[in-house]
C-alpha cells in the first residue's frame, strides 16, 4: 500500500488547514507560516518516513469552487512535479470543483515549500512524488466536506 502524506499551512481561517483537519489519515503535517521553519518541518518528516506521495495544500484567492493544481515550483531552478496530476484532476472534476492546471505556484510560502520539497526529493533521489494544490478561501468553497470526501475516497485512485 502506498504511503501518502498531506500537508497544509496553519491558520484559524486558513482553508487548507481546515481541509487538513477533516482528512482522515494519520499522515498529516501542519506547516508553520514561516519560510525557514516550514521547510525544516517538511524535510524532517520526509527524511524520517519513506512516503510514496505528498499532497500539499495552500490557500489562494481563487474564484468559488476553483482548485489550482500547481505543476511547477520556481526559485534558482525550476522543478516540475512527477505526480500524476492529470489523474488527480479527473478525481476533482467528478465534483462541483473546477480544476486549473498552473505552472506558477506564486512567490510566497506555497511556492517556497513546493520548491524546497521538490528540490530535496530530487537531490536525494527519493521515490516520493509531490504535488501542491491551491484551494480557495473558506468562503469560496461551497462544501469543504465534499472536497474532503474526494480526498478521503480518492486518495488510492490518485496515487496509482
Amino acid at each position: 500500500m502506498n504511503k501518502l502524506l498531506f500537508t497544509a499551512f496553519n491558520g484559524k481561517r486558513n482553508s487548507s488547514k481546515i481541509l487538513l483537519d477533516n482528512i482522515i489519515t494519520e499522515n498529516k503535517l501542519y506547516l508553520k507560516n514561516s519560510f525557514e521553519t516550514s521547510v525544516k518541518q517538511f524535510i524532517k518528516e520526509i527524511t524520517n518516513i519513506d512516503y510514496d506521495f505528498i499532497i500539499s495544500f495552500g490557500q489562494a484567492p481563487l474564484e468559488k469552487d476553483n482548485l489550482k493544481i500547481e505543476i511547477m515550483a520556481s526559485g534558482e531552478d525550476i522543478y516540475k512535479t512527477e505526480f500524476d496530476y492529470l489523474g488527480l484532476q479527473k478525481i476533482f472534476e467528478k465534483s462541483k470543483f473546477k480544476v486549473l492546471i498552473s505552472n506558477n505556484a506564486g512567490n510566497y510560502l506555497c511556492n517556497n515549500i513546493y520548491y524546497e520539497g521538490l528540490k530535496y526529493i530530487n537531490k536525494n533521489r527519493l521515490k516520493a512524488k509531490m504535488i501542491f494544490i491551491h484551494i480557495p478561501n473558506i468562503e469560496n468553497i461551497s462544501d469543504i466536506n465534499e472536497l474532503t470526501m474526494l480526498l478521503n475516497e480518492g486518495s488510492d485512485i490518485c496515487v496509482k
